[in-house]
C-alpha cells in the first residue's frame, strides 16, 4: 500500500499506544473502585495513579489531535460506499470527542474533590473549591463517557472487523506498522 492511503507513522503510534493505554485504564478503573476504604491509603493510592495516567493519556490524545491537525489522514478507501464515509467520519469525530470527555470530566471530577491531585507523587494546583455537587456531577458524567467510549471503540473494531473478513479488504493495513 502506498503512502497516499496509509497513515503516518506518528499517527500509527499514537493510535495504537492510546488505544492500550484507555484499554489499560479502564481495567485499573473498575478494578480500583471495588478496593476497600480500609485500610487507608491503598485505594487512594491506586486512585491517585489512576489520575496520573488519566492525565499522561489526556496529553497523548490532545497531541493526537494537534498532529492530526497538522498531518492529514489519507483519503478513505475507494471501496467504501458514501454513506460509509460519512459514518467513518462520524465515528472518527465521535472517538475523538469522547477521548476528550473521559480524561476531562475525570480531572474536573478531581478538582471539585477536597483531595488534592497528585500526578505521580506530584501535588498539582488546586483550580477549583471543593463542591460536592459538582464533583458528583462530573462522575456521572466520566462513567457515562467511559461507557460511550467503550461502544465507540466496539463499533470502530466491528467495522474493522467488517471489511476484514467480509469485504476482504485489508484496511486494517492503513493503521499498522
Amino acid at each position: 500500500m502506498n503512502n497516499e492511503k496509509r497513515y503516518h507513522a506518528g499517527s500509527v503510534i499514537l493510535h495504537w499506544l492510546i488505544g492500550m493505554a484507555i484499554f489499560t485504564q479502564i481495567a485499573l478503573g473498575y478494578w480500583m473502585t471495588e478496593l476497600p476504604k480500609s485500610p487507608p491509603g491503598l485505594r487512594a493510592g491506586w486512585f491517585n495513579v489512576h489520575k496520573s495516567v488519566g492525565i499522561t493519556i489526556g496529553v497523548f490524545i490532545v497531541l493526537r489531535i494537534i498532529w492530526r491537525l497538522i498531518h492529514r489522514p489519507p483519503t478513505l478507501p475507494e471501496f467504501l460506499k458514501p454513506q460509509e464515509k460519512q459514518l467513518a467520519k462520524l465515528g472518527h469525530l465521535s472517538l475523538y470527542i469522547a477521548m476528550i470527555c473521559v480524561p476531562l470530566s475525570g480531572f474536573l471530577g478531581s478538582s471539585f474533590s477536597k483531595y488534592p491531585i497528585k500526578y505521580f507523587g506530584i501535588e498539582l494546583p488546586k483550580f477549583f473549591m471543593a463542591n460536592d455537587g459538582l464533583k458528583e456531577i462530573m462522575k456521572e458524567v466520566h462513567e457515562i463517557s467511559v461507557i460511550i467510549l467503550l461502544s465507540l471503540i466496539a463499533i470502530h473494531l466491528l467495522a474493522v472487523i467488517k471489511h476484514v473478513l467480509l469485504d476482504k479488504k485489508n484496511i486494517l493495513s492503513r493503521m499498522w506498522f
